[in-house]
């Protein structure tokens, strides 16, 4: 029921003003041929001729009408090839819907040693093979105004289908950068732990192994919650407080109501990076960084670094941030902000704002 339902709003979609005055003109036409064509076999009065046109007349309209519904019920799209059996359920369809009209409607039936049934049959049969050219004419004004919107619609899909590729591969490849820096500081971290501290170098092996599992898991997801981010953001950090020790301290201050909103995997991480690499490495391992989000307007997130450092602007970012609002454009268009506020030998502020909708 829901099918034909749908199939019903779908065909209610297809009809136009324009093609119902096309086939009401043609059926109205040919009743009228019809009728002329019957007056120069019989001779007849003005009164006779506008009796055979009106009766012609509700005919070819039904006929019409009804095959042309038929055909948007039974017909496939209009890119399929129509074969034999379709049009003769197409014919079938439209006869069936047009007997009992023609029946009640017509012309008396009594003056006829057949039955009325049968006259009604012969007469509708012969005159629906008669307008054998109405369905034609729907297949013709319904491919030639439907095909070039099916084709190009076909086109769109196609365009939109390869450019969203497009974005996900480029996106794949903006998250695939991970800041090597890390890495080579982490393992010659690493290696040095190792000879004189082996507690310290195992902690620091399972925080960078949980670490590089959560960020492997995050790249197969467009979205994730910040408070995945987070737990992210937690184990980096610590595997740097291994590396600076108690110089470095952090302050995660995401309130618990905010933590299940969608946002790009790394994404506040990349601002927590690059505060390590361009403020704390750059102090000598000291410093301080403050996490926060919060809402503004129900409908943006605000996502914000803090170190107490403070370096030049033109010195505050590189690759990292980069590839960051690469991908925000990609993602979000111009429904996403970043900003960098940098107060020298004071603090640098790394600021975030992205839809809450994703």
């Amino acid at each position: 029921m829901r099918h034909v339902s749908s199939r019903l709003k779908t065909i209610a979609s297809l009809i136009s003003l324009k093609s119902i005055l096309v086939v009401f003109f043609i059926n109205s036409m040919c009743a009228f041929l019809k009728t002329v064509y019957h007056l120069t076999v019989v001779e007849s009065s003005y009164d006779f001729f506008f009796a055979e046109f009106y009766g012609y007349f509700k005919t070819m309209n039904t006929l019409g009408f009804s095959l042309a519904f038929s055909y948007l019920i039974l017909s496939r799209g209009p890119d399929s090839k129509m074969s034999v059996a379709r049009i003769a359920m197409i014919g079938l369809l439209a006869f069936a819907i047009s007997f009992p009209f023609i029946f009640i409607t017509g012309q008396p039936w009594n003056e006829s040693s057949l039955h009325p049934i049968f006259q009604v049959t012969i007469y509708s049969l012969s005159t629906l093979i008669f307008s054998a050219w109405a369905i034609m004419l729907i297949i013709y004004v319904q491919s030639r105004e439907s095909q070039p919107k099916f084709q190009m619609l076909k086109q769109q899909i196609a365009e939109q289908s390869i450019e969203r590729e497009r974005v996900e591969m480029e996106l794949h490849l903006l998250q695939a950068q991970i800041e090597p820096h890390f890495f080579y500081n982490t393992l010659a971290n690493l290696h040095n732990l190792i000879d004189y501290d082996a507690e310290r170098a195992k902690h620091l092996l399972e925080e960078l192994t949980e670490y590089l599992r959560s960020t492997v898991h995050q790249y197969r997801h467009k979205y994730i919650n910040l408070s995945e981010e987070e737990d992210m953001i937690r184990r980096y950090l610590n595997i740097q407080k291994i590396r600076f020790g108690e110089q470095l301290t952090y302050q995660i201050d995401i309130p618990k109501t905010l933590q299940h909103y969608p946002i790009l995997p790394m994404s506040l991480l990349t601002l927590v990076e690059n505060a390590i690499k361009h403020a704390v490495e750059k102090n000598n391992g000291q410093g301080q960084i403050v996490i926060s989000a919060s809402l503004h307007n129900k409908d943006t997130l605000i996502l914000s670094v803090t170190d107490n450092v403070g370096i030049l602007k033109d010195k505050s970012h590189g690759t990292g941030i980069a590839n960051l609002i690469a991908r925000l454009e990609v993602t979000y268009g111009n429904r996403a902000k970043f900003s960098i506020d940098c107060n020298p030998n004071k603090n640098t502020c790394a600021q975030l704002e992205v839809p809450t909708n994703g």
